[in-house]
């Protein structure tokens, strides 16, 4: 079985590290750039970054080499090998 205090400890811990790449990946990105993308995820090395429409996540996928460099000289981002750009537009509440 596995241990619930570990798992809650692991995913506590990624949270917390999606929360300080998004502060840097944010702080990395133009004005308003910054304003319509966030991360949502890191796995097996590929940052997932969610954009709110295709014009901006083009504008990020021009801007990839750069942030992942941005992002692998700072010490609290893990070892990012790629960056993958997805579109997940704004809903409104119905």
């Amino acid at each position: 079985m596995i241990n619930p205090t570990g798992f809650l400890s692991h995913l506590l811990h990624h949270c917390d590290m999606l929360k300080q790449l998004n502060k840097i990946v944010k702080a990395s990105l133009p004005v308003p750039l910054n304003q319509h993308c966030h991360v949502a995820n890191f796995r097996n090395n590929i940052l997932i970054i969610y954009s709110d429409s295709p014009l901006w996540a083009n504008r990020l996928r021009f801007m990839t080499p750069e942030l992942v460099s941005q992002l692998r000289q700072n010490r609290v981002s893990p070892t990012i090998e790629h960056i993958e750009i997805k579109v997940r537009p704004i809903t409104g509440h119905i």
